[in-house]
Order: structure tokens, then sequence, then C-alpha cells
């Protein structure tokens, strides 16, 4: 099963969102990780027989959509899914100018919360981020799926 392409480029139905060490582009993706034989299990096909398939699931290529206030976390010794992926979605969605911030977690492999520090850290970033772009009910839209 392949994840899902990026909720927020399909919807505007959350106020913000937060990402812990996401995997944006498939492509560049497979070249970067620790793991790209268990990345081809994802695809029926090698990327250099159907690009068109990772593309199509790689939440990079849907960021023009995107509206939502983003917050992205990643270990900066992440192997497993690499800081370039996180930097690749962030510096579109500056580029398009959506609300983003970018959090690097020095010394910090996969995920953001292997020291009790970070995983304080991990979650107060959060919540700091949820409840400043927060909507009350009154503004919230019912438009996507």
């Amino acid at each position: 099963v392949v994840p899902p392409r990026g909720v927020i480029a399909h919807t505007d139905r959350v106020a913000a969102a937060a990402f812990r060490c996401p995997v944006t582009n498939w492509l560049s993706f497979v070249g970067h990780t620790d793991v790209p034989q268990f990345t081809m299990n994802f695809f029926e096909a090698p990327f250099w027989e159907k690009p068109e398939q990772w593309l199509k699931q790689s939440p990079l290529m849907y960021v023009g959509n995107v509206k939502t206030p983003t917050l992205l976390m990643t270990g900066v010794l992440d192997m497993r899914t690499p800081m370039s992926q996180t930097e690749e979605y962030y510096t579109a969605l500056k580029l398009r100018g959506v609300k983003a911030k970018l959090l690097r977690f020095e010394d910090e492999f996969h995920g953001t919360t292997s020291k009790p520090s970070n995983f304080m850290r991990t979650v107060l970033y959060m919540d700091s981020w949820y409840k400043q772009h927060r909507r009350d009910a009154a503004t919230t839209t019912s438009s996507g799926p």
C-alpha cells in the first residue's frame, strides 16, 4: 500500500499540519534512504520503468495545491527519511508563500523522539503550532473530499 499523497494538498479542512520525517518525493527518496529495496515494494515497477507512478504518489508533486500552514520536523542524522526530503517540501512551500516552519533536530536519527528532551520538544512544538493556527468551528470550511 502506497502512503497517501498528502492530505493537505487535497483539502483545506485542517487549520494546520505537522509532519515528522516525511517522504515527500519518492524518486529522490529511493536514492537517499537506507532502505531502497523496501521502498521498491511500494510500487509495481521500478522508477526507471514507470516514473509517473512514483511521481503520482509524491506529495511534492501536489504542493501547488497546499495552503495549510505546515510544520516539518526531521532528525539531521536520519537516513531512513533523510533531511533532504523535508527540505525539498519546505522549500516548495516557502517558494509558494505558504506559512511553513522547518525544525532540524541535531543528533537525532529517524524520528524526533529518541531522547526524552526531543520527545518533549516535538510534542510542545506541535502543540504550539496547532494552537497558533487554530480555527473556530464557524470558520471551518467543508471543501475537499
